[in-house]
């Protein structure tokens, strides 16, 4: 099973890492829409937060392929 960096010395199965990354997500985007683009300082930084997460596995993800292909 393919797991997905979340926190020091933490790794999560893609549905799990799903599971955390979406809160950091839905509530922001969603008070930006009932705020017509507004955004609060703490829903800013669940973004930058789930951001970051999301940089961490696609480089993951990228090494996991690159070491593929050079096998092949």
């Amino acid at each position: 099973m393919m797991m997905y960096p979340w926190g020091y010395d933490e790794s999560l199965t893609a549905e799990d890492f799903i599971k955390r990354l979406a809160p950091l997500i839905d509530g922001p985007v969603r008070t930006m829409y009932e705020c017509d683009g507004d955004m609060w300082l703490s829903d800013y930084s669940k973004l930058t937060e789930a951001n970051a997460r999301l940089s961490r596995v696609l480089e993951e993800i990228t090494k996991r392929e690159l070491n593929t292909t050079e096998e092949v």
